[in-house]
């Protein structure tokens, strides 16, 4: 089984589409897990996505108000996961229906397996990512893993605070450096939400960038 995790701060109004994607697909056996940080104990946004637990009994929603910044979230809902791979869908994105089932082929030999995607929303396009094994890319010149897309082994699922907004960027180039083994499925399974105003953006987060190709120089 899979343990997919969806951390919430902001984006609360695409929770339907997000939830809607994942009990649709056509392989059923996952638990969801949603965290809530960055919001008062039993804020509004909590009560919202609470209320798909009672969508389905594989839901959970927890209200993560001691974790700062989504990294700590991530980390704090693995230790919620009864499973040995964990998922990642941001609550703006949401999956194609044979998502999962087209990664799950590739479970026993690789430890991070992502699918080609497709941007909606302010940008309509096609991203250019490596496809296929990814053993002879330098994870330093491109970043090819779309997180809405990744399966992990839970095992090494851990993300650094200090890297927010680009935390899965180093996730992937710290699992890189310790030569695990990456897979992107082609083919358009997760549908990724831009946003021109996006935090990323807007709060210049793109300038970390430089600090941690700097760490794995």
């Amino acid at each position: 089984m899979i343990s997919i995790l969806m951390p919430i701060y902001n984006g609360i109004e695409f929770i339907n589409e997000s939830v809607i994607s994942i009990i649709g697909q056509t392989y059923e056996e996952w638990e969801l897990i949603i965290g809530i940080n960055g919001h008062p104990k039993d804020s509004d946004v909590y009560r919202t996505a609470k209320q798909y637990e009672g969508v389905s009994n594989k839901i959970r929603v927890y209200d993560l108000i001691e974790c700062k910044g989504k990294s700590e979230s991530l980390n704090e809902m693995v230790k919620h996961c009864q499973y040995d791979w964990v998922s990642l869908l941001d609550v703006d994105d949401k999956w194609l229906p044979m998502k999962l089932e087209r990664q799950l082929p590739y479970m026993k030999e690789y430890d991070v397996i992502g699918t080609q995607c497709q941007y909606f929303g302010d940008i309509n396009s096609i991203p250019n990512i490596p496809l296929g094994d990814l053993s002879g890319l330098d994870f330093r010149k491109v970043n090819p893993i779309i997180n809405s897309s990744c399966l992990i082994k839970k095992s090494v699922a851990y993300w650094e605070n200090k890297f927010d907004c680009i935390e899965d960027y180093e996730l992937w180039l710290e699992l890189w450096s310790q030569k695990k083994k990456f897979f992107n499925v082609p083919g358009i399974l997760v549908m990724h939400r831009i946003h021109n105003d996006s935090a990323f953006n807007a709060n210049g987060n793109n300038n970390k960038v430089g600090k941690l190709l700097e760490k794995y120089k």
